[in-house]
């Protein structure tokens, strides 16, 4: 998923308000799915930012990562 931006790529994008019109109710909720969808994983990445030893490096088991990866992003 990406923002308006990447329109012509292949990832997901919400619909742009054509000129002189407006969206339809299906694509504003679509857009709407569309923006709650990546603002969560945005928050998740920061998150993950701010973690001092993924900054640094994971030095801990790889089998353990999902887990940590899991506890960090609720």
């Amino acid at each position: 998923m990406a923002d308006p931006a990447y329109q012509g790529t292949h990832a997901i994008t919400p619909r742009k308000k054509p000129r002189g019109g407006e969206l339809s109710v299906g694509d504003k909720a679509n857009n709407m799915s569309i923006s709650s969808t990546r603002s969560a994983v945005e928050r998740c990445i920061a998150h993950l930012k701010n973690w001092k030893m993924l900054a640094n490096g994971y030095r801990g088991r790889l089998t353990e990562l999902p887990t940590v990866i899991r506890i960090a992003c609720p």
